[in-house]
């Protein structure tokens, strides 16, 4: 019995520690589009033009991944200021995967609406330093959460940049490292989600605090808004921060229960 809970505690030890991404995109040809951009949309904006070479450099840069975020688990960042915030505070209306952007600008509490990742957004300040989420620990990438009203994409999913701090002073640009085409919503149905990004500073440096502009040099389109769901911090691989990982007495204990509701179904 020591043996199965062990062995039962390990596996779900290791579903729990599972890196967010899951399927990166290996194939500079892939035929397959979301929402109508596909890997030469990407080799285009990042790298100026489609072609074999750059549609390469995407796949060898592990951009683009067609999984789901999971956020089960994970811890929103929270937003501490909203200063410069303004314009619409949304809900998108589409819960069951019609194919519909539509929206309503009705929310009244900035910070309720920013903390959570849901169907609700609101529209950052364009200036550094304005709208600023706590990661709650010190983080080397951000997952950026955004919402989408319309086309094209993915310019109008990745329409922010983000900057990155320790003492909310000194503010490091970040860029996008990766790509989850399907957003995090597991109703891929629900169009306003999609192309959920993780950003990040190409170093081992951590950071307390992400700062959201709209456009700016990490932005794929400028157009005087964007519309941001809200943001996480992550380790170094994408991964929820380690410190939330239970502990393995408390990995054991639900393998034993686990392994006690097997026993008894097959006593049954």
């Amino acid at each position: 019995m020591n043996i199965s809970i062990r062995f039962s505690a390990t596996c779900l030890f290791g579903i729990l520690a599972m890196p967010t991404y899951a399927s990166l995109l290996t194939d500079a040809n892939d035929a397959r589009s979301w929402q109508g951009a596909n890997v030469g949309t990407f080799a285009n904006l990042y790298f100026g033009s489609d072609t074999l070479g750059n549609r390469q450099q995407v796949i060898d840069g592990h951009l683009l991944d067609d999984s789901i975020f999971d956020t089960s688990g994970y811890t929103a960042a929270t937003l501490i200021s909203a200063g410069g915030a303004g314009g619409c505070l949304g809900t998108s209306s589409d819960t069951t995967g019609t194919g519909s952007y539509a929206y309503s600008c009705n929310n009244s509490n900035v910070f309720a609406t920013a903390n959570t990742i849901d169907n609700t957004w609101f529209q950052t300040s364009g200036t550094i330093g304005d709208t600023v989420f706590d990661l709650g620990f010190q983080a080397t990438k951000a997952a950026v959460f955004n919402t989408i009203d319309h086309g094209p994409l993915p310019q109008e999913a990745i329409e922010s940049t983000i900057y990155l701090s320790n003492d909310l002073t000194a503010w490091t640009e970040a860029v996008v490292e990766r790509v989850w085409l399907e957003g995090f919503e597991l109703n891929t149905g629900i169009l306003w989600d999609g192309f959920t990004y993780a950003v990040g500073t190409g170093t081992s440096d951590t950071f307390r605090y992400a700062s959201v502009i709209w456009g700016g040099p990490g932005a794929l389109i400028s157009d005087g808004d964007n519309e941001i769901n809200g943001i996480m911090g992550l380790e170094a691989d994408f991964t929820q921060n380690s410190q939330n990982v239970p502990e393995p007495s408390v990995l054991a204990l639900l393998g034993l229960g686990m392994l006690t509701i097997r026993l008894s179904r097959n006593r049954k």
